[in-house]
């Protein structure tokens, strides 16, 4: 009777339908209590024939914050509480003392990009977190705008600097870079610098793919570098509204002044198919107005038939599939490198978005949420909020402080599992290990 889900109530000689609960998560030397009793067995557990009701979990380790959550034993049902590892309970300390502007991870963790203004100039900075030294490599005069981008699976980085239009209103058409350069830790002081024979760019973005390929475009056209050659070439002519490149495939925007429509088009230099087409309902045009649009709408990201697009005058995203478009109220997003899980959010809400579903509300809140990050590869977010960052369980709506303290900004390291920040109080990167 046990194995098929019922258990017999010896005091009202009733037979009753029991449920369970399996618990398997990291670490597996972590102990496991069921309304206060700790349970003997050690991890993986499954535990059978517990009656239905609510029960309060509470898993602990020395050292880490406790998990607790009530879950609610069902008929008949299994509680799954998996693909969850425990968070270290450690204080956060200081890695570099200097007043710093901005920095940048390296997607493995192994070095840390930073600059330091110094009246109209900016050092660039570079901090192995292997061997702990620090390098200056760059000091870039008359410049104030200056920020970094790594490769998203290399450790080849951009240096850049941002220029402004002269009027807020020209912001998404007029906005481009200069003193364009790149560079690999492995020889940081051999640098590139693309704009000095293509200015001004107006887009860029790296390659997804392990091989360092750096795509960006000009008024005229879209090129590719690559570090390895030293080279750049054109890959087409830019008679586009927008472009992104993904696994060399080129998606577009391009209008349809005739149906006062935009199409977006996947594989433009190959297979050239139509893929979605967008109105002025969709882009929320004044008026109704689809001319107003033209070189404002951007594609910002482009993963597995799933595109994120986004205009300067409009504080929503739009999120395009082959058959589906939603509007999100967003103004920053991340793709986790783990299983191509988007987070979109403002300073109000977070979405997330999974291939082949809606797009998802996790989050609603008035804390003023900053930025959120991956902090492993079960999903775990660390989010930062006006005068705090939380460690987030999604699916189990758990959550714990891990930071008190203002944070400008932020990035985590996976792999070794630490969190790196610049403090609003106090000069310097800070990390913490969790």
């Amino acid at each position: 009777m046990y194995t098929a889900g019922y258990r017999y109530d010896w005091h009202n000689g009733l037979l009753k339908e029991t449920g369970s609960i399996n618990i398997d998560i990291e670490p597996k030397n972590a102990e496991a209590y069921l309304n206060n009793i700790k349970l003997q067995e050690k991890l993986p557990i499954r535990l059978n024939n517990i009656v239905p009701a609510k029960y309060n979990l509470r898993i602990t380790l020395p050292g880490y914050f406790d998990w607790i959550k009530e879950i609610e034993v069902k008929n008949k049902q299994t509680n799954y509480i998996k693909e969850i590892s425990l968070l270290k309970k450690n204080k956060p300390q200081s890695l570099i003392d200097s007043k710093i502007n901005n920095f940048a991870l390296s997607y493995d963790g192994s070095f840390i990009l930073y600059t330091i203004q110094k009246n109209n100039n900016t050092e660039v900075w570079l901090w192995n977190n292997i061997s702990g030294e620090n390098q200056l490599i760059s000091n870039i005069e008359n410049s104030k705008r200056i920020e970094i981008a790594w490769a998203e699976e290399n450790n080849y980085a951009l240096i850049y600097e941002k220029v402004l239009p002269a009027r807020a209103q020209d912001y998404g058409k007029d906005l481009s870079y200069s003193k364009f350069i790149l560079f690999n830790p492995a020889d940081p002081l051999k640098q590139t610098d693309i704009a000095k024979n293509n200015a001004p760019i107006k887009k860029f973005h790296w390659s997804n793919s392990s091989e360092p390929k750096l795509y960006y475009s000009t008024r005229e056209n879209i090129y590719l570098y690559s570090p390895i050659t030293d080279k750049s070439q054109i890959i087409t002519k830019n008679i586009y509204t927008d472009w992104y490149m993904e696994s060399d495939q080129l998606w577009t925007v391009q209008p349809n002044p005739s149906k006062k429509q935009y199409i977006i088009v996947r594989d433009t230099l190959g297979f050239n198919s139509t893929f979605n087409t967008l109105d002025s309902t969709d882009l929320d045009s004044e008026n109704n107005n689809i001319d107003q649009i033209e070189n404002n709408l951007q594609i910002l990201a482009a993963r597995e038939n799933t595109l994120l697009l986004k205009t300067s005058k409009n504080s929503k995203m739009l999120l395009v599939t082959e058959n589906s478009k939603h509007k999100v109220p967003a103004e920053k997003f991340v793709i986790s490198k783990y299983n191509n899980w988007w987070l979109m959010w403002s300073q109000w809400e977070l979405w997330t978005y999974s291939q082949n579903e809606e797009p998802y509300l996790l989050n609603r809140s008035g804390e003023q949420l900053q930025q959120a990050m991956p902090l492993d590869e079960h999903n775990t977010l660390g989010l930062v909020w006006a005068d705090k960052s939380t460690a987030l369980f999604p699916y189990y709506s758990v959550s714990h402080d891990i930071i008190n303290e203002r944070i400008i900004t932020s990035a985590a390291d996976t792999q070794n599992k630490i969190i790196y920040f610049i403090n609003k109080n106090k000069n310097g990167i800070w990390k913490l290990n969790y």
